[in-house]
């Protein structure tokens, strides 16, 4: 099935509730400087679009931060371990 939303950080599942939609980059904070956003496709009307969807899906919608390029901290990348739900008790 093709995305509702063509974007690398919207996902969407079919999880045991029905369809799940939602940013990634909203989930885990980002922060976009507002070129890199402009590149992407995350302008202010698309944006409203997305959260329009996840609102209208979950009840709520969480969108990436668009800051001035000098306020955007590089950072790594997180390894999929660190970003996956773990059920691993010690």
């Amino acid at each position: 099935m093709k995305k509702l939303i063509d974007c690398r950080y919207w996902k969407e599942y079919q999880g045991l509730n029905g369809w799940t939609m939602f940013c990634s980059a909203g989930a885990f904070a980002k922060k976009f400087d507002k070129k890199y956003a402009e590149d992407i496709g995350c302008t202010d009307k698309q944006r409203a679009l997305c959260k329009k969807t996840m609102e209208l899906n979950m009840g709520y919608g969480l969108l990436p931060k668009i800051v001035d390029p000098e306020k955007v901290e590089p950072g790594k990348t997180p390894a999929a371990k660190e970003l996956a739900a773990t059920t691993e008790t010690k």
